[in-house]
């Protein structure tokens, strides 16, 4: 798990945590070794697990996130967010691998709130997304 600082818009700074699964599959798929640059047709890959969002002092963050490709699995996918008045996505229906969606943040701090991926299999895939107060 790799962790780095990226910019939201409006000036609100995101500290990401990405698993490093995906490079692995490209890296396979360069050397023959399983899957393709879509990644396994039996497991969904996200290019990140956690999106952590820091807003400004006192305050937590609004404004869009870092783009979640997705890999894998069996497209189209179908995107479940258990809370929409905190976060927005920019899709709920992402039709091929290797696209992906942006979430909103709208200035709810949140902790761990899941946004699910489902394939056409019924596979699963859950990036978890958190928004805390800046100091």
């Amino acid at each position: 798990m790799t962790t780095c600082n990226a910019p939201l818009r409006d000036g609100v700074r995101a500290r990401l945590r990405i698993a490093c699964t995906v490079p692995l599959i490209a890296a396979l798929a360069a050397c023959g070794g399983g899957g393709n640059e879509s990644g396994q047709k039996d497991v969904i890959q996200l290019s990140m697990d956690d999106i952590i969002a820091t807003g400004p002092p006192g305050a937590c963050a609004t404004g869009t996130g870092p783009t979640v490709y997705i890999y894998g699995g069996t497209p189209p996918y179908t995107l479940t967010n258990s809370a929409k008045g905190f976060v927005t996505l920019d899709v709920y229906f992402v039709r091929d691998s290797g696209d992906g969606f942006t979430p909103t943040f709208n200035g709810a701090c949140i902790e761990s709130l899941p946004v699910t991926v489902q394939d056409d299999m019924g596979r699963l895939a859950t990036v978890r997304l958190t928004n805390v107060k800046g100091t």
